[in-house]
């Protein structure tokens, strides 16, 4: 029992009230004692500055008189009226100071000697106003009216000079009653402020020793997530107490399998790493024969298989990039090279890329001028989510219908907008729209895929700094923002390098191409494509020295370099310089071509090159 009332073990309900009650004591305390004693200051300094009225007014009183006194006896011994000027100016003046003094006077004593003051000086008034109308009388009655004044005039002195004797006698009183107060005021402040700091201080000693615990309590929380050791904690029983019990009472469950789960994760990243050349290297070949075999075959039912196939690795090869993005998201590997990307070129490439799709169901791709536009993101990555989102649009949307895409500065931002016709997103499914796995239903449809799109999409925006929404409304319209750049100024085509040179027949050859890829398979590929250009003259090589050695000698009008390969020898040849595969670290390549190969867009790239060189 004696345990529980030691303030430790109080719930921290009661500490904090039993803090709040003695600092809400002491304010009201130190109101009421500053009330009062501002009160009595004020009285001490009203009382002082009466005072120094009244001692004033008594000093104006003594010189009113003597003034009045003195232009008498002037006018007397020389006739001349306007001595006669300051009696006429103090007989004015000297009852209305009689009147202030009535009124500003409250000491006892003083309020007696003013009633004696009042008679004489009225005496003394009439004596000057009698001596001024015997300027011609004889001197002996002039004499007696002189001493009879002046006898009246030493009485009135000897009253106001009490008068000020006692004012000042009350100055010094007064002013050291208002030094006492003012000392008062003082100590009270001093006190005042002590006790605040003393409240401040155990508020502080409170608080700090709160947040302390719950930051401990925080720590252990993270350590516990990390396997580790927790830290020992103050044995208290309120409710950090409580959850530090809890925590180290949880610690040996859940120790283990944060271990275990760090494990499994662990061990999916680097298997997705370790595997992901070995699915994506073969796919590569896959794709690329599929659709050499879709274009080459007259037999519509041998065409079908072919398509069959080529849709089959396309699937396949959606499948295994979003789950590999997913797991380097997770883990956090995913890198990123942020740079200034005009809007132009890349739109152009995304919808070249995805025409054969939109012509698959009759879609029309476009996009407004964009006119100089730019963004700060990975080129590469960007292209993806814009391929993710336009190529939901064609897949979704209205059969026969449109998607376009449309740019504009929001602020300090970029929005671009991509729409099309179809029967939008229900309302109810918005709150899934970019959970991963999640295909809102459709999985029930024909539509191929794993419902990741979005998904990476969200994650890759958002680190580049963006962000993708949706907006209801008639059709679908999804957003992507992103910090506006100034658009990149246009450098030399960038590229890679060579190896063993396979160097396809020259027929009348009017451009040449160096293709550099260490995969034989896409060499081979490359090679076979290229049959169908004879007036190209070709060579495809592993290494990249010999592909710089290449270059150089024979100077072709194209690049097409594996992304890993390129160099700078590469990027200042001269050549058109063509990416092959990802390049989340090229610097703004003119050109990319995706991997596996997309082969109508690589003849398309070749078409370009002819019209352009």
């Amino acid at each position: 029992m004696n345990r529980l009332l030691h303030p430790r073990h109080w719930s921290l309900g009661v500490k904090g009230g039993v803090i709040i009650a003695a600092s809400l004591a002491l304010l009201l305390g130190s109101a009421a004692t500053s009330y009062t004693l501002e009160r009595s200051t004020a009285a001490a300094t009203a009382d002082m500055l009466r005072t120094m009225q009244v001692q004033a007014d008594i000093q104006r009183l003594h010189t009113q008189i003597a003034e009045a006194a003195t232009g008498v006896r002037g006018y007397l011994l020389t006739g001349r009226d306007d001595f006669l000027t300051p009696y006429r100016v103090a007989s004015q003046q000297l009852p209305a100071t009689m009147a202030r003094l009535q009124e500003t006077v409250s000491d006892p004593e003083q309020r007696r000697r003013l009633e004696n003051v009042r008679p004489l000086l009225q005496n003394k008034l009439d004596s000057l106003e009698v001596l001024r109308g015997q300027r011609n009388a004889s001197s002996v009655e002039l004499q007696q009216h002189l001493l009879a004044s002046k006898q009246v005039l030493d009485q009135l002195r000897a009253e106001i000079g009490a008068m000020n004797l006692h004012e000042t006698e009350l100055v010094a009183q007064r002013t050291l009653a208002l030094q006492q107060a003012s000392n008062r005021n003082l100590w009270m402040t001093i006190a005042v402020i002590a006790a605040g700091l003393t409240g401040a201080l155990a508020t502080l000693t409170f608080t700090f020793g709160l947040v302390r615990r719950v930051r401990l309590a925080a720590e252990n929380a993270e350590r516990l997530n990390s396997d580790l050791p927790l830290k020992p904690t103050l044995a208290t029983t309120d409710e950090l107490g409580q959850l530090s019990d809890r925590l180290h009472q949880a610690s040996v469950l859940l120790a283990g399998r944060a271990s275990a789960a760090q494990a499994a994760s662990q061990a999916k990243t680097e298997f997705l790493a370790r595997t992901s050349h070995e699915l994506r290297t073969p796919l590569n070949a896959i794709l690329g024969y599929a659709q050499l075999l879709e274009s080459g075959l007259s037999d519509q039912r041998d065409h079908e298989h072919a398509v069959q196939i080529r849709q089959a690795g396309q699937h396949l090869l959606s499948l295994i990039d979003e789950v590999l993005d997913i797991g380097r998201i997770e883990a956090g590997k995913l890198t990123l090279d942020c740079t200034p990307v005009a809007l132009a070129p890349l739109l152009n490439e995304a919808i070249t890329l995805l025409r054969p799709l939109a012509q698959q169901r009759s879609v029309r791709l476009h996009h407004d001028d964009i006119g100089a536009l730019a963004v700060m993101a990975d080129r590469q990555r960007l292209l993806q989510v814009l391929l993710n989102v336009v190529s939901n649009g064609i897949k979704y949307g209205a059969a026969g219908g449109q998607v376009g895409i449309v740019c504009a500065m929001e602020g300090g931002a970029v929005a671009i907008h991509i729409d099309d016709n179809g029967p939008g997103i229900p309302a109810a499914m918005e709150a899934r729209l970019f959970t991963p796995f999640d295909r809102l239903g459709i999985e029930r449809g024909k539509t191929e895929g794993a419902g990741l799109g979005l998904a990476v999409s969200k994650s890759l925006m958002q680190a580049m700094h963006g962000d993708i929404r949706h907006q209801p409304g008639p059709g679908t319209r999804f957003t992507l923002t992103l910090p506006a750049a100034t658009a990149p100024t246009s450098g030399t085509a960038s590229g890679p390098a060579p190896s063993q040179a396979q160097v396809a027949p020259a027929v009348a050859a009017t451009h040449g191409m160096v293709c550099i890829d260490d995969d034989a398979a896409t060499r081979t590929l490359i090679a076979t494509l290229m049959l169908r250009r004879p007036h190209w003259r070709v060579a495809t090589v592993a290494d990249t020295a010999d592909g710089i050695a290449l270059a150089a000698q024979w100077q072709p009008d194209l690049l097409l370099v594996a992304s890993g390969q390129a160099s700078a020898e590469l990027r200042a040849s001269g050549s058109a310089l063509v990416l092959l595969g990802a390049a989340p670290h090229a610097d703004a390549p003119q050109r990319h071509l995706a991997k596996p190969l997309n082969v109508p867009a690589f003849f398309a790239l070749l078409d370009l090159m002819e019209q352009t060189r």
